[in-house]
């Protein structure tokens, strides 16, 4: 079995370590991550990426017509509904998202969820792929200049505002310690933000199972959504996360 999948840049560590001792051949494209908090213009990129195989396959770039297109991608704030299968079939985790992949499960994911409430998580792949964490003093200090020059001294105070307010829901920042990976580095400016920010910083272990699966193929119907041509994407809110246009709540 072919398998070529299309991930967030976060997983190439992982993905990569795992498609190197999988049976299948599996090729990738990757995904930088910084558009995961705008998920019309990330939707958009990943029905792009799609589109761009299919192109490579025309062209005769790519040489071997996979047998799945798989993404490393969970629900992501609805990034992937819409995404829409040809004549390929799409795999995809039920998850609601890279955090839930790299914990193993997203029942694990749930617990975790429900026994840390306020828990902001983050691991090496994460930090790697990223030029800042959160924005610091001096990057909102020059914001609120530029929204003063353009809205006024109260609108930019009000703009700043809300857009730090997430940040009030969270009191404990998680690491996720990689066994393909682990930077004592980058733990350590995992443990600079938490003490900057005033936030407990709680270590887990990674588990790979889902990535694992997702590699190797082994695939079932109730972590993974298996699109047939025509079929595309949906948001589920029965506790699946993920179902297929046309198939119900059931898919």
């Amino acid at each position: 079995m072919r398998i070529h999948i299309i991930a967030c840049r976060i997983f190439e560590r992982e993905l990569g370590y795992l498609a190197a001792k999988s049976e299948n051949p599996v090729d990738f494209t990757w995904v930088g991550r910084g558009l995961h908090n705008e998920p019309d213009k990330l939707c958009a990129r990943l029905c792009g990426a799609v589109d761009a195989l299919y192109d490579q396959l025309a062209s005769g770039e790519l040489e071997y017509r996979p047998d799945y297109i798989a993404l490393g991608y969970g629900l992501c704030s609805k990034a992937v509904v819409g995404i829409r299968c040809r004549d390929i079939p799409i795999v995809i985790p039920r998850t609601d998202d890279c955090i839930a992949l790299f914990m193993g499960s997203e029942e694990k994911y749930l617990k975790e969820f429900a026994e840390v409430k306020g828990a902001y998580w983050l691991n090496s792949g994460w930090i790697e792929q990223s030029v800042r964490l959160f924005d610091g003093d001096d990057l909102k200090r020059r914001r609120w200049m530029e929204y003063a020059e353009k809205y006024g001294e109260d609108n930019a105070d009000f703009l700043i505002e809300t857009e730090s307010s997430w940040e009030k829901n969270y009191s404990t920042l998680g690491f996720l310690h990689s066994e393909i990976y682990d930077s004592p580095e980058y733990l350590a400016r995992a443990k600079e933000e938490a003490e900057r920010k005033g936030w407990t910083l709680r270590e887990l272990n990674e588990d790979l199972r889902l990535l694992r699966m997702l590699v190797n193929g082994t695939w079932n119907e109730t972590e993974f959504l298996i699109l047939k041509p025509g079929e595309a994407i949906e948001a589920d809110y029965t506790g699946l996360k993920l179902r297929a246009s046309g198939r119900g709540s059931e898919a």
